[in-house]
């Protein structure tokens, strides 16, 4: 069963949001002062919004305070990683690095992930890798950083042409730490808006990436 939880999500919708060339954003608020790491620098997510179109979808990260990218040396740059379940099904893909660090006890995202945005290495030209859970780089994009907010557009090419209804959740942090994720629990679902809580049956590829190294896919 999902149900809705209260205070976390704000949906709108556009044209037909139901099919293939329907347009809808989907909203995961956050608590402001929800971080959970140990260093002086406590990077806090507000916000986790997806508007899905019919060429892919526009991210964006929203945080309480000015945020910067690693490639401009501030000691305090964003670090992290989006996933997202393209088939939305909790029993395919890997489990989510949301999950490996999540306070223990707060709950699950309930997603397979297919997908992910890699917010942690950087390439020479400022993009980033979108990745499958095999390793494969599906191609780049380039997160903007404007203020206290992070936005990335991601065609729905980079997802193996997927009609771009996906369920996302996020984590981010300095490079020492992870210090906050959106949302708390469950999942941001980009199609009806719902954030459903962890119900697993069967066991999920698991994730073992260390904080802030390159990633490697798991062996099967």
């Amino acid at each position: 069963m999902r149900a809705l939880a209260a205070g976390w999500l704000v949906v709108a919708c556009g044209d037909d949001s139901s099919g293939p060339g329907g347009t809808l954003t989907a909203t995961a608020n956050d608590s402001i002062g929800d971080t959970f790491g140990a260093g002086a620098t406590q990077l806090d997510l507000t916000a986790l919004t997806i508007t899905r179109d019919t060429g892919g979808i526009d991210i964006a990260l929203d945080f309480t305070a000015t945020v910067f990218s690693p490639v401009s040396g501030n000691a305090n740059a964003v670090f992290g990683q989006v996933d997202f379940d393209v088939d939305q099904d909790t029993l395919t893909g890997l489990s989510s690095i949301v999950d490996f660090y999540r306070p223990p006890g707060s709950g699950s995202t309930a997603m397979g992930v297919d997908y992910f945005l890699d917010l942690f290495l950087y390439n020479a030209d400022s993009t980033v890798d979108i990745l499958d859970t095999l390793g494969a780089i599906m191609g780049q994009v380039r997160p903007v950083f404007n203020g206290s907010r992070i936005s990335v557009r991601i065609r729905r090419g980079l997802f193996g042409g997927d009609d771009a209804f996906v369920n996302a959740a996020a984590i981010i942090g300095t490079n020492a730490e992870p210090t906050d994720i959106a949302p708390n629990n469950g999942h941001l679902q980009v199609g009806t808006g719902l954030v459903a809580p962890y119900q697993p049956t069967t066991a999920l590829r698991r994730t073992t990436r260390t904080w802030g190294s390159p990633w490697a896919a798991p062996k099967r």
